[in-house]
């Protein structure tokens, strides 16, 4: 039950019908006698800064979960922000505190590598193309990185944004080979979609060419609703190890938990 002592969470995305997050967090804290609740909220970008300010205000928000295209704002919007999500440039996590201070902080890499990739151990010695450069692909990248992949090209329709990405990486992780480039798959075994391309299957074009999916490509994708999306069912139906994108939520919620302290 929902009384004036319940703790109120946000679910923030834009678009806002893919999220999963409030349909699994809601069971969990009911099963553990939480008295809280987490509600998707739709802003779109533009007002997303007034938002922030009067959420900064609301005095029983506990926080909020922050998916695309917000990430980027929510970390500059912080007042302080953990290491993770500064390595990033993005945060998916806030945590209001009781005067109003936002805190800010990234779990997507975590997420990912626990969830998809069997804590990194997966990705190991890869030859990795991963689509998409925004919040989670950052964090997806420096994760890839971090986990031994023997090369790492990164492919977002803003080329500009690729390359600042890869420069990121490359400073960061010397002895790996990176770069910005197509996304052709050539000389490629591990495929990951970190884009918003599958989110709409009905009109969104296919992330890569499809008919040159061979059956040595491990394709993950991060996308969660739809859970089959175009890119996994092409995989499946070429031979390929699939992992799709609801364990990466799973693996989070633990470490959403703790940082809400809850």
């Amino acid at each position: 039950m929902i009384t004036g002592n319940t703790r109120i969470f946000f679910m923030l995305a834009d678009p806002i019908h893919h999220v999963r997050t409030p349909e699994v967090l809601n069971p969990l804290f009911r099963a553990r006698g939480i008295d809280a609740v987490m509600v998707p909220v739709h802003y779109a970008p533009a007002d997303f800064a007034a938002a922030w300010q009067a959420m900064k205000r609301m005095r029983n928000l506990g926080g909020m979960v922050v998916s695309v295209p917000l990430k980027e704002q929510a970390l500059e919007l912080a007042d302080r922000v953990g290491a993770e999500a500064q390595e990033l440039g993005a945060a998916n996590t806030v945590r209001r505190e009781a005067d109003g201070t936002m805190v800010a902080e990234n779990f997507d890499g975590r997420g990912f590598l626990q969830g998809l990739l069997g804590g990194g151990a997966d990705a190991q010695g890869r030859e990795a193309l991963l689509l998409g450069a925004g919040g989670a692909g950052r964090a997806i990248a420096f994760g890839l990185a971090r986990s031994g992949v023997a090369s790492l090209r990164v492919h977002d329709p803003d080329a500009a944004r690729a390359q600042s990405l890869a420069d990121r990486i490359a400073a960061g992780y010397p002895q790996l080979r990176v770069s910005a480039g197509p996304n052709d798959l050539d000389g490629v075994d591990l495929l990951v979609n970190a884009s918003p391309c599958g989110l709409h299957p009905e009109t969104d074009p296919a992330p890569v060419d499809l008919s040159r999916l061979r059956p040595e490509i491990l394709v993950a994708d991060i996308i969660m609703k739809p859970r089959e999306t175009p890119l996994l069912r092409a995989a499946q139906d070429k031979g390929c190890q699939v992992r799709h994108g609801a364990p990466m939520l799973d693996c989070q919620l633990e470490l959403m938990l703790e940082f809400f302290g809850l």
